[in-house]
């Protein structure tokens, strides 16, 4: 990643460095602060064991990414609830159905549920209660089992009656610890299901991975967020994006959408506002995966190690520095990609070289439309529908020039 240019601000990883995806400002509308809804519980640990087991609490993979602590760590943890050392608060969503899922505190309620649910590791490198190390949590005192499940967690509970913008805003505000969540970290925490599964999956291919030539960190899920930004134009119109600056709203309806299409049962809670009928008998699972991965294929086909970018190989070729993936130009060129026929797409992989220069002079020009397109205004209506115009048109104008 050290070829990219670090001049054009970048999200941040877990660790505190860049993520090699270009940073997208956006001004989100204000909202009613009297639907806000939250309250603070406390809940013994022998309840949230209780509920685990009954799948009524769930914590998705998400900000730190579940199990990134190692054994010590955790021990420590569960040293420190028997020591009656109060933990950091837990913050989660409610459902009508009194279903909570867990936005932040993934790490400690892991290691709780792996130490004493599942038994999967023995308590190590304590500082004060050395004579527990090596014991599993049937074989420490009973005096100590009673403690660890008698210790009241601290819960911040979103109610389900704050609408889930609400919620989503609500979480970001929240947070304390470290780096505050991004925006697809809350989402894979309030959503997750078989769609954050095959975001996971994806993200993993030799195909994704090669089109961004392994230089995007998916630590606080930036590369995950890539691929769902995809499938939202993939699943929808662009003319379904109705507000300026609520990229976050369509995103998560595109979460709920593919997880009420896969497991239709498991998900009729969701009042999706999108249209959705056309996609109503769509495979998602297979059909999204192998457009996807198409789409990734090409890319790579066409931009070499400068896919998704406002660097092309011709600009590489004079020494300049790599730019960071572009979200907006990752999107883009997967839904033209993934939707082209394969008569055009090797018409366009014949003239490649006149694709990058027309879209150098594109990039280049002091007055950009598309960089005001992919750049300020990206997350506009104006903007969507732009970047869409302004490509397609350069893309239609190679082909014109293979057929004349």
């Amino acid at each position: 990643m050290n070829d990219i240019d670090e001049t054009i601000k970048q999200e941040l990883g877990a660790d505190g460095s860049n993520s090699g995806v270009e940073e997208e400002v956006f001004a989100p509308y204000p909202f009613d602060t009297g639907k806000i809804s939250i309250s603070n519980r406390k809940i013994s640990l022998s309840n949230v064991i209780r509920r685990l087991g009954r799948g009524l609490i769930h914590a998705a993979s998400i900000q730190r990414r579940e199990n990134l602590w190692d054994d010590g760590r955790k021990s420590r943890l569960i040293e420190s609830i028997m020591l009656k050392i109060p933990l950091p608060l837990f913050y989660a969503a409610e459902t009508k159905d009194d279903q909570l899922f867990i936005v932040d505190g993934l790490q400690r309620l892991s290691a709780i549920r792996g130490f004493v649910l599942e038994k999967e590791y023995k308590l190590e490198s304590l500082e004060f209660l050395k004579e527990l190390d090596g014991k599993y949590f049937d074989e420490i005192p009973e005096q100590m089992q009673i403690r660890i499940s008698e210790t009241e967690l601290d819960f911040a509970v979103i109610g389900s009656d704050s609408p889930p913008e609400v919620q989503r805003n609500i979480f970001k505000r929240l947070n304390t610890g470290g780096l505050p969540l991004t925006d697809q970290e809350i989402r894979n925490a309030l959503y997750f299901g078989p769609v954050t599964e095959l975001l996971e999956k994806l993200v993993d291919t030799n195909e994704f991975k090669t089109a961004i030539d392994n230089s995007v960190k998916d630590s606080r899920m930036a590369a995950q967020e890539l691929v769902l930004r995809s499938f939202a134009f993939m699943v929808f119109d662009i003319s379904e994006y109705k507000k300026d600056d609520e990229m976050d709203s369509f995103l998560s309806d595109t979460m709920q959408l593919i997880n009420r299409a896969i497991e239709p049962k498991a998900y009729s809670k969701y009042n999706n506002p999108l249209s959705v009928n056309r996609n109503a008998t769509r495979n998602f699972d297979d059909s999204l995966k192998k457009e996807f991965l198409a789409a990734m294929e090409r890319a790579t086909q066409l931009f070499e190690n400068c896919a998704f970018r406002i660097t092309t190989p011709i600009k590489r070729d004079w020494g300049k520095q790599r730019a960071p993936v572009n979200k907006s130009l990752f999107e883009l060129w997967t839904v033209i990609l993934a939707k082209m026929t394969e008569s055009d797409f090797e018409k366009l992989k014949k003239n490649k070289s006149l694709l990058h220069k027309k879209l150098d002079a594109e990039f280049d020009s002091n007055n950009s439309m598309l960089r005001n397109c992919i750049g300020k205004d990206s997350l506009k209506i104006s903007g969507i529908k732009g970047r869409y115009e302004i490509v397609n048109k350069i893309v239609q104008q190679v082909l014109m020039e293979d057929n004349s």
